[in-house]
């Protein structure tokens, strides 16, 4: 998912690949790579995936229990 420009890019709306629950998440500016975070509607694990071009910062979250 791609930041929205008025949000300065650190907030990213994504789904939970478990319960399908769209939700906000917020990243600081210089966060990149992956990082572990849980939902805040099943509390279950996210590996969330920052990546960068020269204009947008993308977001992917996938599962993190291994059950891709």
């Amino acid at each position: 998912m791609q930041s929205d420009e008025e949000s300065s890019d650190t907030e990213f709306r994504v789904v939970c690949p478990y319960c399908g629950e769209e939700q906000t998440i917020y990243l600081e500016p210089d966060v990149m790579g992956t990082l572990v975070q849980d939902c805040e509607v099943c509390c279950k694990p996210w590996q969330v995936h920052v990546t960068r071009d020269s204009d947008y910062r993308y977001v992917d979250v996938t599962r993190a229990d291994g059950s891709e």
